[in-house]
Formats: structure tokens, sequence, C-alpha cells
């Protein structure tokens, strides 16, 4: 069982009932024997767990798909890799119970800021996984039975016990893990600095990208809707005397250019890089507008992903 909210399956036990049921990682768990878990922590669960004898009923919801083997091997690719190499893993991570016992697992850092650990480097389904938001990378100087040591560990969650066989392989891994743990509590003040944004009168977003009216182009109509840009984030106000947003489009990955449709002037075009994801059409009254805010749009969205990279 993983340490969040709702209780995640990180790890399944080779020849075990788990295996056997079709238990995958990622799973959420619901209930056990008919206890609704959905709002208990980990240790909770495991206490439910420890109490109900030799029988375990659990009710799961396969909707992870950050952590669903088969997601992981339809994108499996080296792009979707930052950093990865063999570690030694403690064992009794996934049951919570202490162990002595050292494994040797194929470890990876993907870009959905995770960490994923398989038996070896030829597999394609993890046996485990980590995802990485408020963890604390550490060094472990007190125990001497396995050097270059360090810890993963994070509030009510287990503490997952790693070490490498060098020292410098151990700086480089504590390195890059620093490195995502930081880019995921970035990413978490960034969604709630726009859900604050959001809430805000125009006049009190402080220093803006650009700001001003703009043309919105439907399939059918268009509406003039007041607009502020920041931080590669595009709030849309019914007026600029509006005391809050009634919408926000956050442009990260997108690109913008003038529109290639010559039957409306001054328009401009901004494009997803995710075909799942929904273009949006503008125009403006000027063409000094126009320019204007295709211009701070390119600037915003580069800067945004300036932060995400540090």
């Amino acid at each position: 069982m993983h340490g969040s909210r709702p209780v995640l399956i990180s790890a399944i036990e080779p020849e075990t009932p788990a295996e056997s049921s079709g238990l995958e990682v990622g799973d959420a768990i619901v209930a056990i024997n008919s206890i609704n878990v959905l709002d208990k922590s980990h240790s909770e669960a495991i206490e439910i767990v420890r109490s109900a004898g030799d029988t375990v009923t659990l009710e799961v919801l396969s909707t992870c798909t950050v952590l669903n083997p088969d997601k992981i091997e339809e994108n499996d690719d080296e792009e979707d890799s930052l950093y990865c190499g063999y570690l030694w893993k403690l064992a009794g991570y996934a049951s919570g119970l202490p162990s002595d016992k050292w494994l040797r697992r194929w470890f990876t850092i993907k870009t959905d800021n995770c960490l994923y650990y398989y038996k070896t480097d030829s597999d394609d389904h993890p046996v485990g996984a980590v995802m990485l938001m408020n963890y604390e990378v550490a060094k472990d100087c007190e125990n001497h039975d396995q050097t270059f040591r360090f810890d993963l560990r994070k509030d009510d969650a287990p503490t997952l016990h790693l070490a490498a066989d060098t020292q410098q392989g151990a700086d480089r891994w504590i390195e890059a893990l620093v490195q995502t743990v930081d880019r995921c509590q970035l990413q978490d003040r960034r969604v709630e600095q726009v859900k604050w944004n959001q809430l805000l009168e125009p006049g009190a977003i402080i220093s803006p990208d650009c700001f001003g009216y703009l043309m919105r182009l439907g399939h059918t109509s268009s509406n003039r809707r007041y607009c502020i840009l920041k931080d590669g984030c595009l709030y849309f106000y019914y007026d600029i005397h509006s005391q809050n947003a009634f919408g926000v489009v956050c442009l990260y990955g997108y690109t913008v250019h003038e529109s290639t449709d010559q039957s409306i002037n001054f328009a401009f075009e901004v494009l997803p890089g995710d075909l799942g994801q929904k273009p949006l059409y503008f125009y403006t009254e000027t063409e000094q507008d126009q320019k204007r805010w295709i211009t701070a749009i390119e600037y915003s969205i580069k800067q945004s992903q300036c932060l995400q990279m540090k």
C-alpha cells in the first residue's frame, strides 16, 4: 500500500493471492472488508488489514493511469525517463514490515514525477512506484549495514531505503530525486496560485504579462471577454468590473500563431501540443493589439516552461 489518500497499491508480491486475483500497481483501495478507507491514512489502512484475520477482501478502483502498468507499457520510451539505473532497495517497503534483506532493482524517474522500480532493466511492468510529491530525500549516516545509503521519507508513509554501488552514484541519485521533489512542490504551489488568482478581481492580479479585451471565437459565435495573462495562464472575465474570473486556461505546452483564416482581421490561434487539449481562437480590434497579445503569450509560455524545468 502506498502512503497517500486514497491508499494506492504500490507493489505486488509475486506468487501471492494479490497477484493471482489480478490486483495491479496503482489500484486505489476503496474498502477493506467492507470498511470504507477512502479518507483513511496509510497507517490506519494497515491497522484494518492486520485486524482482519486470515481473510482480507479489498474493493479497488483502477483509475490511476499514472501507476497503471498497461499505460506505462504503452508510453514507455526514452523521452519519458529523466534518470535511471540500478539501486539496492531494502525489502519490506510494500508491507511496512521491517527487513534486513536488500534487493537489487532497476529504478527510473519519469516525467510524471514518479519513481518506478523493476526487477531488471528489461522488464516492462514495474513491481512498485512512488509518487514523489511531498517526499524528503535524506542520506542515512546512522546505519552501516549498507554503504552509500539514502532514504525517501514522507509523513504517514513507509520509508523507502535505497543504496547505490558507489558514493558518486548515490550523490547523482540524490540530486535527481531532490530536483524531482522540488519540481513537484513548485507545480503544487503554481496550482494553488492559479486557484487563488481565479478568485481575484482583474486589478488585484500583480504584474500581469498582458491584459485587455479579446474576442474569443467559438464554433458558431464569438464573445468579447476581458482577459489577463499571468505566468502562462489566461484568465477570463465577463468584463473589467467582474469580481473574479469565470474561467482559466493554463497554456503550458501551447504555441501561438497568427491565424491562417483570412476572413477575420487580426486573428490568432493558441494551439496545444497535446491533441487531447482544446485549441483557442481569438481576434483583436487592431493589428497592434494582435501583435501585443501574440508576443506576450509566447513570452509567458516560455517563462512558465523555464520555471517548470528549474
